[in-house]
Parts: structure tokens; C-alpha cells; sequence
């Protein structure tokens, strides 16, 4: 399990569980192998040398940057 954390509707941080085999079984939904795959596929750092949980781990802190840029500005 990893802890997630979030921004609430609140304006306060909050750290939820997320199950590692939850995101294995969305990249197999869109057509990878397993998550491995889907983070080979998109551009993850040495995603065929970490295990499972590093990746997700990975994926989530490149993401939540990503989506905190976007909602800059954001009213």
C-alpha cells in the first residue's frame, strides 16, 4: 500500500491508502501487461529496475506535480 496524499475540499492535507494492485489492474484495463508496462510506456525513470510499489510510488508524485501546476490560477 502506498499513502496517497491529497488536498481536501477543507484546504487541508489528508493521506489516503492506495493499493498498489489497483493501478496494476488499470494498466492491464488499457492494455499493458501490468504497471510496469505502462510506466515503460510512459517515459517513467528506470521503471524496469524498480519493483511495483517504487513505480506506482513514482508515477503518483510525477502526477500530483503535474496536476497542482495545471490548477494554478485555478479560481
Amino acid at each position: 500500500m502506498v499513502k496517497v496524499q491529497i488536498y481536501s475540499q477543507w484546504c487541508e492535507d489528508v493521506f489516503v491508502p492506495a493499493r498498489v494492485k489497483q493501478f496494476s489492474k488499470a494498466a492491464r484495463l488499457m492494455g499493458c501487461t501490468g504497471f510496469q508496462d505502462y510506466a515503460e510506456q510512459h517515459d517513467l525513470k528506470d521503471a524496469e529496475v524498480l519493483d511495483e510499489r517504487e513505480l506506482v510510488g513514482r508515477w503518483l508524485d510525477k502526477n500530483a506535480g503535474e496536476a497542482a501546476a495545471k490548477a494554478e490560477g485555478v479560481a
